[in-house]
């Protein structure tokens, strides 16, 4: 492997891999998008990268050092398994695996061929929960004492990938729960407690469509719900501090732009313009002024896997938060003391 040009393999180029996944590690200069994988050979040879049927092609290709796994969850463990004991490094499309067993082996496996495996969280990246991020750290809430993250959509007919059967690691708590849970143990850690509740809202839907999780830590309340069935959006955050509070709606705009083929770079990447309202003040009189958002930043994440692979530097996502999001994820419904995920 060159210093400065890692090879990387895409098993799975469905939605994510084609859209998502592509043009990210096209912006990333030490990255080379050198072979696909999906079932039909419908790209051309116009494409600077080969085509292939099989993932085992990808995964034996001498010519790739990275293999990204973006494949329907339930075959992420036998994928990224093979991949390692090949000798490749591996990103596995969240929430990583469908059980924290899985993922402590993949985990360990990591270990023993010594390469980077990294779960792909890009909302980390997200232009809103960039400034929520900002906005706890710098403490301009005073103590936060409520954090709330919902992740709806209006989808009332049922649609026909894999996430709407009824297979395992499918579904609205392993799709769209997966990136709220990742960005609470990113900004919180472990919780004391919680519990979770899953639901079928939509006629004729073969797995979850709902969730609503409440977790306890020391002084702080946190709810995530999502929803397939929402023709009215709750705030995509709500913070409540002992010196203020926020709210934000509306959706980061990077996944849009991707999929109409913005690329990293250009002007209006990753601004979401809908502005969040920070409150301030105190009992007889409320003050509120629209808070800005940060720019997102996905393309931040190959650019980590670059370093963390070139340089040795930190995984953008560390094993341990996987871990950690793959047993809350995993114990549904109810949560009760949780048993810390460990190395």
């Amino acid at each position: 492997m060159q210093e400065t040009s890692i090879a990387v393999g895409i098993i799975g180029f469905g939605f994510s891999g084609k859209h998502i996944h592509r043009p990210l590690i096209d912006a990333e200069p030490h990255l080379r998008l050198q072979a696909v994988c999906q079932r039909s050979l419908q790209e051309n040879a116009q494409n600077s990268y080969r085509v292939e049927t099989e993932s085992q092609a990808i995964i034996e290709a001498e010519d790739i050092d990275l293999i990204v796994i973006a494949t329907p969850n339930e075959s992420h463990f036998s994928l990224a398994k093979a991949a390692l004991l090949a000798g490749k490094h591996v990103v596995i499309d969240k929430p990583f695996t469908v059980t924290l067993e899985e993922a402590q082996q993949l985990v360990t496996l990591s270990q023993q061929q010594n390469r980077l495996l990294c779960a792909f969280q890009n909302r980390r990246w997200d232009a809103d929960f960039l400034t929520v991020q900002q906005l706890i750290r710098e403490k301009r809430l005073g103590e936060l004492r409520y954090f709330e993250s919902n992740y709806t959509f209006n989808r009332p007919t049922i649609e026909a990938g894999w996430r709407e059967k009824a297979v395992s690691g499918g579904g609205a708590w392993y799709d769209l729960g997966a990136h709220l849970v990742d960005q609470m143990v990113m900004l919180f850690g472990q919780p004391e407690y919680g519990a979770v509740n899953l639901g079928f809202q939509r006629d004729h839907a073969k797995n979850v469509d709902f969730f609503q999780a409440t977790y306890q830590y020391p002084h702080l309340q946190v709810s995530l719900q999502g929803s397939l069935l929402a023709t009215s959006s709750p705030p995509r955050f709500r913070l409540q501090g002992t010196q203020g509070s926020y709210v934000k709606f509306g959706q980061d705009k990077q996944e849009e732009q991707l999929v109409k083929g913005m690329q990293p770079g250009h002007d209006d990447w990753g601004l979401d313009p809908e502005l969040g309202v920070w409150f301030t003040g105190g009992e007889n009189q409320v003050d509120k002024r629209p808070l800005p958002n940060l720019r997102g930043g996905y393309d931040a994440y190959y650019r980590s896997i670059s370093s963390a692979i070139r340089l040795q530097t930190p995984s953008p996502i560390p094993l341990t938060q996987s871990l950690m999001t793959m047993q809350l994820i995993e114990q549904t419904p109810h949560l009760p003391k949780l048993l810390a995920a460990t190395l």
